[in-house]
């Protein structure tokens, strides 16, 4: 199994009010929530902390506690450094503060506690979704046993609970990522508990805390009251502005709350509402903005979506241009996050607006502060070299990007391996997949080796990087078995991988599960290759098991990778001739893609066409002719509809289809249709040499012996072993007529001269 893995950077905007002289603050760790219980932060000495304008300041204090003269009503913290550590939260610096008689706090962590805590947080909050998945199978389950629903409703609801499911994959990992950021030692008790019911997926008991509070609708009444009496009382505007500010953002966090407890309990409407009241909040807060947009594109609400992302950006625009100091790292990353969710729907073109607006922002700052801002620039190009992988089209920009995005990371691992080594590895595991499909193997092999390097000095058991260790480990193997290389080493890689799958999965099977049984797939073929069946079978049987254990929990999620190890292992037995088995599972396997496409025609049905091209090979090759040339006239009529739709992507399959249904009219000796199918192949696409092959076969058993001649002397040179081996086949099935057995000696010899 091949994973591209993502980079992200996320700004959000912070501000401090209030006046005086001698700042302080703390560099500390954040406070955590273990067990239900609040744990504080420790304070971190030996930190050094960069204040435009002056001299840095070095932590010595062992509670993390600093300080320094302000002499103006602003200051900027240009960067917080401690080896091995990284802010928690990316705007803390560079970012402009206003001077205050309360500490600022600058939270840094490991980056290995970091991903450790947001896949603490990832695992509760699937378990709660799991649990609500079951909750509600079981609610319709009771309405279909009770016939008050009808089996067409049941299974409308059932896909509908089942495709919400899938969409929420994303937004579980940014959820898990804001989780694992937060600083309990700076919220107060009420949203530690909130947070804490939400993770622990008490969500009715979360709920009736954040109701407590009164109706939504009347606080933010009762807000904009509020506001309408600050501007009549003008003498004490900053004063009641201030105030006012506290309210939005406490109502706004209880929208969110509000909104994450509603969407681990799968109530969508419910959840957009209150995505869109906390956007509503302020129509300048781009992250609020974007949030809402990112919501609604994954609940299909396109047009609705864009407009939240246009606000997003139009925001970020407006504070740039009133603080460029401030609010264009704000703006860049905006740019940026925003960019990506246009290339997600499919808006290529105002992506790649967006994502060269963004890099261009982001190189201008790491001009004035490299260390500051490189590693934004690195991430950004990254992760526009991700989106842009899937199309082959797209390979020298990808390149480019991740290569500028590899230098970028290796000057900054130099600076602090700690917190960059592990970026450094994912692109160069990016690069190595990007070059082994571009055929350039050891270039391909050297990326993920020097991956592997990197994760073996950051310390591939620890829980935070086992995962990334074990997928280039992974595309490794695949790569050095898939040319030959290294094939025992290849194999104890793949081994490896699957240890490191095997654990992972115990605790989280749902997001682990589908990894762990791709490898035991891939070790299947891999163990069938070097002739030791029985593992082989093994490993076979158990990925099965886990693909369908998967598909009672979420078809449509888990369906395509049980299609995929089917359609794998059918082609396996194929090149075992072990056809009796190899049919039974392509026909599995077509049936699982025959689902996915009625789900989704445009992703799906050209891996049904393929599926039917290859089971009719396999029922030609067992002389079932009939249920051979039902599927190829299947396989034809869903290429009729691909190449009217993408002509240049399919109509040489649609050529391809002809030909084959070419050689099945031979086989079937229906010699005069095989003629004319191999024409309308040649008349789409004449670069399909095996389809002259099959033309001049056909024509030969027909009796138009001098036709076939003349295609039989112009591609001798090219496919004379293709005649023969034709000839040979023919011969032992009996295809060849009576009559036409003498001409066949004449071709042959002019073949063979």
């Amino acid at each position: 199994m091949k994973k591209i893995l993502l980079l992200f950077s996320v700004f959000t905007l912070l501000a401090l009010n209030a006046p005086a002289q001698t700042q302080t603050g703390y560099v500390k760790t954040k406070g955590r929530l273990v067990n239900g219980k609040h744990v504080p932060g420790q304070g971190l000495t030996g930190a050094t902390v960069h204040i435009k304008g002056r001299t840095s300041v070095l932590v010595k204090n062992s509670n993390g506690l600093f300080s320094f003269p302000v002499p103006a009503n602003r200051f900027v913290v240009q960067s917080v450094r401690k080896n091995g550590y990284q802010l928690v939260d990316a705007d803390a610096a560079p970012h402009t503060y206003v001077y205050s008689t309360a500490p600022i706090f600058l939270v840094m962590e490991t980056p290995a506690q970091l991903l450790e805590d947001k896949l603490a947080s990832e695992r509760q909050l699937r378990r709660t979704l799991t649990r609500q998945l079951q909750k509600r199978e079981d609610e319709i389950e009771a309405l279909k046993q009770e016939n008050r629903i009808t089996q067409e409703q049941y299974n409308n609801t059932l896909q509908q609970l089942y495709d919400q499911q899938q969409s929420n994959e994303k937004l579980i990992a940014e959820m898990a990522d804001y989780y694992s950021k937060i600083d309990y030692d700076q919220i107060d008790e009420f949203n530690r508990q909130v947070s804490e019911l939400i993770l622990a997926g008490e969500l009715a008991r979360a709920d009736s805390l954040l109701r407590s509070k009164g109706n939504m609708d009347e606080r933010i009444r009762k807000l904009n009251e509020h506001h309408d009496a600050n501007v009549e009382m003008r003498e004490i505007l900053e004063k009641s502005e201030s105030a006012e500010q506290l309210t939005r953002e406490d109502l706004a966090r209880d929208c969110f709350s509000f909104f994450r407890r509603f969407v681990l309990d799968n109530k969508t409407d419910s959840a957009i509402c209150y995505i869109e009241k906390r956007a509503g909040l302020d129509a300048l807060n781009s992250q609020w903005q974007a949030d809402a947009g990112s919501y609604l594109q994954q609940c299909g609400l396109t047009q609705r979506a864009v407009d939240y992302f246009r606000r997003a950006i139009e925001s970020a625009r407006t504070l740039a241009k009133e603080a460029p100091e401030q609010y264009e790292p704000l703006l860049a990353t905006t740019l940026n996050d925003i960019a990506i969710l246009y290339a997600e729907s499919g808006d290529m073109p105002q992506a790649l607006s967006l994502f060269d607006e963004s890099h261009s922002l982001f190189r201008r700052l790491a001009q004035a502060d490299s260390l500051a801002y490189l590693p934004n620039l690195a991430s950004a190009l990254n992760n526009q070299a991700v989106i842009y992988s899937g199309n082959p089209a797209n390979a020298g920009r990808v390149e480019s990007l991740l290569t500028e995005a590899l230098d970028i990371y290796r000057y900054l691992s130099g600076q602090n391996p700690e917190v960059y080594a592990p970026f450094l590895a994912s692109v160069m595991n990016n690069l190595g997949l990007l070059y082994d499909n571009a055929g350039r193997i050891r270039e391909s092999e050297n990326m993920f080796e020097q991956a592997l390097d990197l994760y073996r000095k950051i310390g591939s058991g620890t829980t935070a990087y086992e995962r990334d260790y074990a997928v280039t480990l992974n595309n490794l193997a695949a790569l050095l078995f898939k040319n030959g290389n290294r094939l025992g080493e290849s194999r104890l890689m793949l081994t490896e991988s699957l240890d490191i799958y095997r654990r992972l999965a115990a605790d989280e099977p749902l997001r682990y599960g589908p990894m762990l049984a791709a490898a035991l797939n891939n070790l299947s073929v891999m163990d069938f290759s070097l002739n030791d069946s029985k593992e082989g079978e093994q490993a076979f049987a158990e990925a099965l098991d886990i693909y369908r254990n998967l598909l009672d929990i979420a078809p449509r999620s888990f369906l395509p990778f049980l299609a995929r190890g089917l359609y794998d292992q059918a082609i396996r037995y194929y090149q075992d001739d072990n056809l009796e088995k190899s049919e039974s599972l392509f026909r599995e396997s077509l049936d699982g893609y025959r689902s996915l496409g009625a789900w989704d025609a445009d992703r799906y049905m050209p891996e049904v066409a393929k599926l039917l091209r290859n089971l009719a090979n396999v029922c030609d090759k067992r002389q079932h002719w009939d249920q051979a040339g039902e599927l190829y006239q299947e396989e034809l009529a869903i290429n009729e509809r691909l190449a009217a739709t993408d002509p240049d992507e399919y109509t040489s399959h649609l050529a391809r289809t002809y030909g084959n249904l070419a050689n099945h009219a031979i086989l079937a000796k229906n010699f005069s249709q095989a003629a004319e199918y191999a024409r309308q192949g040649l008349a789409i696409d004449q670069s399909r040499l095996f389809i002259q092959a099959n033309l001049a076969a056909a024509l030969l058993f027909m009796g138009e012996t001098s036709q076939a001649e003349k295609i039989y002397r112009k591609y001798k040179n090219e496919l004379r072993d293709v005649f023969l081996d034709d000839f040979s086949q023919f011969e032992s099935l009996g295809i060849i007529p009576r009559e036409a057995e003498q001409a066949v000696k004449s071709i042959k010899q002019i073949l063979q001269q």
